[in-house]
């Protein structure tokens, strides 16, 4: 009965923090205590239930809390969510390979096991248990590492307009070292991975030739039926896949360099115009029918100076100067305490604070008056009394308003 319980109890917690979970299963390391309350805010928890929602997500299991303040996310809520998200999972390229070549290692033990002068069953039974749960777990991971892959580099493309192109490469460069580059040898069909998968299909259909021993054991029998489906998986849609991975990435990274290219002469020849013209102005910079994504420009400034004086690739060129810094005096943008009791001392009553802040201070920002009307209640002077009004006052300010019971200020030092 707790069992349904606390079923039910995660069910209407998934349903009514899907977005919030959802997110959460993206994160594949620890999860620091700062970082879940971040998303947290993000979702618009307020802070006084964060707490308790912690605790709750822990107590239905979909975090489970690790040492020093950190959490991990349920690994079978994870799945789940990515499965339905068809987000995947990464995982680091050089473990899949290592994986698919421990692949072709027990390729040649189960060869000298099938071929040995006594064939040792319970050695080839374990062979082909290894074999049988290493393809499986690549064929799973290879799987989702691909989906994860495919997914990342399209949230790169979507998210990478408020960033400079040197950060966008250097995010596609790690990626590329990280998930993608270790699986080029695998795509490769002359490499010996290609050799040792095709020697595993002769030796798994040497193994279908011996009905004795197959027929000693069933388990043998399935696990060779599904190393057949797994390995046809494997060569005809893993490897494919993996190959449109790197393509991919190539074609963005190739993309990156052209537009880094570009932008690097044009900024080039903005920066140097004089030299610019000196260089060009013999020649005839006008070619009809020209696309500005065509040219390839690594050779001649002028190309580039061409796009920008027919306005194809900068709308209003201008030369790379930055504009005089005009200084501006403090006393224009701060209202300093020493001025507010001055001006109160000079007055001696105001009748309405409010009123005189408005009028005396109106050239400064707003929220510099309304620290001025605020300070003889925040911070009280000795020589300053309080007379408090019933009467209400409204404050208009630009962008605000702000009402508040008048007062007004008397100086009497003594």
């Amino acid at each position: 009965m707790a069992a349904t319980i606390s079923f039910r109890h995660f069910l209407n917690i998934a349903g009514q923090y899907t977005g919030l979970i959802t997110d959460l299963c993206k994160v594949q390391d620890i999860i620091s205590r700062a970082q879940l309350l971040h998303y947290l805010e993000s979702h618009g928890i307020p802070p006084a239930e964060k707490d308790g929602l912690i605790k709750t997500l822990c107590r239905v299991l979909v975090l489970f809390e690790e040492a020093e303040d950190g959490y991990t996310v349920n690994p079978a809520v994870a799945d789940l969510v990515n499965y339905y998200e068809r987000r995947g999972r990464l995982t680091s390229a050089r473990f899949l390979r290592d994986q698919i070549l421990g692949i072709a290692r027990l390729t040649e033990e189960l060869q000298h096991r099938l071929f040995a002068d006594e064939v040792d069953k319970n050695a080839l039974f374990d062979t082909i248990d290894d074999l049988y749960r290493l393809v499986k777990e690549v064929r799973e991971y290879g799987s989702n590492h691909y989906q994860a892959c495919m997914v990342l580099l399209g949230d790169m493309k979507r998210t990478g307009k408020g960033k400079t192109v040197d950060q966008r490469l250097a995010e596609l460069e790690t990626v590329q070292r990280r998930h993608i580059h270790p699986l080029r040898e695998l795509v490769d069909p002359n490499a010996e991975y290609a050799q040792k998968i095709t020697q595993l299909k002769h030796r798994i259909a040497d193994l279908g030739s011996n009905t004795l021993l197959l027929a000693q054991s069933q388990e043998l029998a399935q696990r060779r039926r599904r190393l057949i489906l797994d390995l046809q998986y494997i060569d005809h849609v893993l490897l494919r896949q993996f190959g449109i991975i790197t393509a991919t990435a190539l074609t963005m990274l190739q993309s990156l360099m052209e537009e880094k290219r570009i932008k690097d002469a044009v900024a080039a020849c903005l920066g140097n115009l004089d030299a610019v013209w000196t260089h060009t102005e013999e020649q005839t910079l006008i070619s009809p029918g020209r696309q500005s994504s065509q040219f390839s420009g690594e050779d001649r400034l002028e190309t580039f100076f061409a796009e920008v004086v027919h306005r194809k690739l900068l709308p209003n060129p201008q030369p790379l100067l930055a504009p005089e810094v005009q200084p501006e005096s403090v006393e224009t943008v701060f209202i300093r305490p020493e001025q507010i009791w001055a001006q109160i001392e000079r007055a001696q009553e105001i009748k309405s604070w409010p009123a005189f802040v408005l009028s005396h201070f109106a050239d400064y920002p707003a929220r510099r008056q309304l620290g001025a009307m605020t300070l003889p209640l925040l911070s009280p002077h000795p020589a300053v009394e309080l007379t408090l009004h019933q009467t209400q006052y409204r404050c208009r300010f630009a962008d605000f308003t702000v009402d508040l019971l008048d007062f007004g200020l008397i100086w009497s030092e003594k």
